[in-house]
């Protein structure tokens, strides 16, 4: 640890809304040596003990000295995830779209292997039906 940590001034570097953000930013922070801590912000130290979480979030502090280290950190961590998330979205959505089109395709080979018809829209039926009761009742 750095001697001057002891003569430096703790600056509020984020709040976070939940503790597994903090945690998590903490972490980190403490792998490039950059000491940190948390405060509960209001009564959220007695919400977590009373509910197990706070409302009110959680504010990371760290050395004034290591702020501007530890805020390019924070930054690049929030570039980074926001990226990382939009490109798991854009995956996910494109599997969730391959995975129902295997679905419908397993489906109807089944199907087609067990000798089960395949199924006709209901519309001509619907129309058909719609068309009789309009001559039954017109030749009433």
């Amino acid at each position: 640890m750095h001697e001057k940590e002891f003569t430096g001034k703790l600056v509020p570097l984020a709040n976070l809304q939940t503790q597994m953000e903090a945690e998590m930013l903490m972490d980190v922070l403490r792998q490039e040596n950059i000491s940190v801590m948390t405060k509960d912000e209001g009564s959220g130290g007695y919400m977590k003990i009373y509910m197990g979480f706070s409302i009110y979030g959680e504010t990371v502090y760290v050395y004034d000295y290591d702020y501007p280290r530890a805020r390019e950190i924070m930054l690049a961590l929030q570039q980074n995830s926001e990226a990382a998330i939009e490109q798991a979205q854009t995956a996910a959505f494109d599997d969730a779209d391959d995975f129902d089109a295997y679905e419908v395709e397993q489906i109807e080979k089944q199907e087609e292997a067990a000798g089960i018809p395949k199924k006709n829209s209901p519309v001509p039926l619907f129309v058909v039906i719609l068309i009789l009761l309009v001559l039954f009742t017109m030749l009433r």
